[in-house]
């Protein structure tokens, strides 16, 4: 048989708040059946806390007579079926009270799983929700990645296509550049010839004009040619009618406005360096690069100390190549210098971005480099790259910028 001191007062709450019930009824009543202390001192509560209902189940259970006398009336719209069996107990209540126990706690498992099934159905679905917006948010970043690859692609090909008209555009300017100096060059030497063909033999009896070829005794084309033996008359009557008219517009010029003193060319002023450049550093000879200044380099002084094992040839190509590359990233000016035009191998391919020029015979690529400096225009910078001390005494009189020969090669 099973105890009924295992059955849980939780189970006799119905059962327990009866008794109270009923105790309460009798006690009105002044009957001859005595209400246990226990269950008068509870009367009237509307609800016996949890704390009392060991201590009324235990008055009522020692109190047959109050018990038996209220399980009389213990009805089922009164009191549940545990109830009704504890207070009247047949035969073998206990072991009945016992299986409905085990049926309210079967009941109360499989409400718990139902409660926990919902609790996870619905944790399920807020689960599910969260991996479709999951999904919507890297199918957007997806979409977003695409489309920002593209745009990267498409900047990418702006930026070779910038890269190659940049390219152009430096090769274009280091072309007219480059025409420019040899417009110089012509220039230079079309006014050497023109000097040369003014200078004429003195005429004694002062009817010679040399500018104009004018006067009462001429001295015509026939007689220049005289005077000179070897020269073809036909381009001595060619360079006379071209010297008269240079002379004529040399005389309309004057006459127009003849300045009341000598004008001197400007003095030429060195760049000045970005502060805490240092001018013998590689920094200052990249800057100078990439400036506007025409930059003359002593071939030979700068190729021998690069390359010094090397042949005269090799140190030439040598350092020719790495100046292209050089005039191509930062769009110099650039020309060489090297001595001895009669050198073997001197007379390469002509290079399209660097101007190459080699001394005449009899004469070093100093003098060629000074001659230069004072050709160009005082307005124009100018950078020598040198570490021949005679030249930069030279040209820093005349206000060029000088680059000693190891910051070039730090660039190079």
């Amino acid at each position: 048989m099973s105890d009924p001191a295992s059955i849980e007062h939780r189970h006799l709450r119905r059962a327990i708040e009866y008794a109270v019930v009923m105790g309460d009824e009798i006690a009105k009543r002044k009957t001859s059946i005595t209400v246990p202390r226990e269950v008068r001192a509870v009367s009237g509560k509307a609800r016996i806390p949890t704390g009392s209902l060991g201590r009324l189940r235990r008055a009522i259970e020692d109190d047959d007579r109050f018990r038996t006398a209220i399980a009389a009336g213990a009805l089922p719209e009164l009191v549940d079926p545990i109830g009704v069996l504890w207070l009247q107990r047949p035969d073998g209540w206990e072991q009945r009270v016992h299986s409905l126990v085990a049926e309210l706690a079967a009941k109360a498992d499989d409400a718990d799983l139902r409660t926990s099934l919902r609790r996870e159905e619905k944790r399920r679905y807020a689960a599910e929700q969260v991996a479709v917006r999951l999904r919507a948010d890297v199918a957007d970043r997806d979409a977003t990645i695409e489309t920002m690859r593209a745009d990267i692609d498409t900047m990418r090909a702006d930026v070779v296509k910038a890269d190659d008209e940049a390219a152009t555009l430096r090769a274009e300017v280091v072309d007219l550049r480059v025409e420019a100096r040899h417009a110089r060059d012509r220039e230079a030497a079309a006014k050497a010839r023109l000097d040369a063909s003014l200078t004429t033999p003195a005429d004694p009896g002062g009817r010679h004009d040399a500018r104009d070829g004018t006067g009462s005794g001429e001295f015509g084309d026939a007689e220049m040619a005289a005077a000179r033996p070897g020269i073809d008359p036909a381009e001595v009557s060619e360079v006379a009618r071209v010297v008269r008219g240079l002379a004529e517009q040399l005389d309309a010029l004057l006459a127009d406005d003849a300045p009341s003193a000598p004008v001197r060319p400007a003095a030429r002023s060195p760049l000045r360096l970005p502060g805490g450049v240092i001018g013998s550093s590689a920094d200052a000879a990249e800057f100078l690069l990439r400036s506007d200044a025409v930059v003359l380099i002593d071939g030979y002084n700068v190729a021998k100390l690069a390359w010094p094992n090397r042949s005269l040839e090799a140190q030439r190509t040598q350092l020719l190549d790495a100046l292209e590359n050089v005039a191509r990233r930062f769009g110099s000016d650039i020309t060489v210098v090297f001595d001895g035009a009669s050198v073997v191998g001197a007379h390469a391919a002509r290079r399209r971005l660097i101007r190459v020029a080699y001394s005449p015979e009899g004469v070093i690529a100093d003098d060629v480099i000074r001659d230069e400096v004072r050709r160009l225009p005082s307005a124009r910078a100018v950078a020598v790259v040198t570490n021949d001390a005679e030249i930069v005494a030279d040209v820093r009189a005349l206000g060029a910028n000088v680059v000693p020969s190891n910051a070039l090669i730090a660039v190079l």
